[in-house]
């Protein structure tokens, strides 16, 4: 717990009860991808007393603060990514799950007449159904 704490302080956030419950418990599973329902069902299976609110409000906090990255699929659902370093994702729809890929697996080419600027980030989710 006291790690957690340096780290939400080392990203300028104060260590509140609800960001150190909600943090340890999306944190502590290693890299993986939540929404916010997901974590809120997860919290509530901890007992730990939150709103769906809150939960929407820390995700947010860690994301303005740069410890997560959102992941849009569609206009409705946001996930959550503890792995914050360049990667893209495969969403496969009937198991509505999000899997990260290596950029080394995956050769994009975008063709320059399109590019008039340096390119400062590409995010790609492939969508599948299997």
């Amino acid at each position: 717990m006291d790690d957690f704490v340096k780290t939400l302080r080392s990203y300028k956030l104060r260590p509140t009860q609800q960001r150190i419950n909600l943090g340890k418990l999306l944190f502590g599973k290693g890299d993986r991808h939540v929404t916010a329902e997901i974590l809120k069902q997860e919290s509530d299976s901890e007992n730990l007393k939150v709103s769906q609110a809150t939960v929407y409000n820390v995700l947010n906090d860690f994301y303005s603060a740069g410890l997560l990255a959102k992941v849009n699929i569609d206009d409705d659902k946001t996930w959550y990514d503890t792995n914050v370093d360049h990667h893209y994702h495969i969403f496969i729809e009937n198991k509505s799950e999000l899997v990260d890929i290596n950029p080394n697996e995956i050769d994009i080419s975008i063709p320059k007449k399109i590019t008039k600027g340096k390119i400062s980030k590409v995010d790609l989710v492939v969508k599948i159904n299997n």
